[in-house]
């Protein structure tokens, strides 16, 4: 499944991620510089799942459902590599971050692709393999966002 995004997301309150045809899938709440915590839900308003930052490192933690997931960490000094603790196994995402091209995978598998899509605003577009958590998946993408920005404001 492909998903659309916003490159601003993370100056608001609220957002909506929504599908390739424009429709709107999910609403995100929150803001991790803020209130250190987003929350994921569907159109009817229940909660899918959260994202929550550690207070004293960069590492975030995804609970869907209420249940603890994964915990979405940095690794290395240029930023080129994340790791994600999951209960579905050892995630990795490797790439362009701050051009937002990359990719996550599970296994050498690729389970996910993001991309810059240039349009009237700035979109990006999060394609999302079959059989995938596709709102799993979508908070790694964000937790993944948020550290690489506080991490960018850190050296300036």
């Amino acid at each position: 499944m492909r998903y659309d995004l916003s490159s601003r997301w993370s100056l608001t309150e609220h957002f909506v991620i929504t599908d390739e045809s424009g429709t709107p899938v999910f609403d995100v709440h929150g803001n991790l510089g803020l209130t250190q915590r987003l929350s994921f839900r569907d159109q009817s308003g229940q909660e899918l799942a959260e994202i929550k930052k550690s207070l004293l490192t960069t590492k975030h933690e995804i609970l869907v459902s209420g249940q603890h997931v994964a915990d979405v960490r940095h690794e290395g000094i240029f930023g080129e590599h994340y790791e994600i603790d999951s209960s579905i196994g050892q995630l990795t995402a490797k790439g362009s971050f701050g051009g937002w091209e990359y990719s996550i995978s599970r296994a050498g598998q690729a389970i996910a692709t993001i991309s810059r899509h240039l349009s009237f605003r700035e979109k990006f577009t999060v394609d999302v393999a079959n059989g995938e958590n596709d709102v799993f998946v979508l908070a790694v993408v964000m937790a993944i966002d948020a550290i690489h920005q506080e991490r960018q404001q850190r050296d300036r």
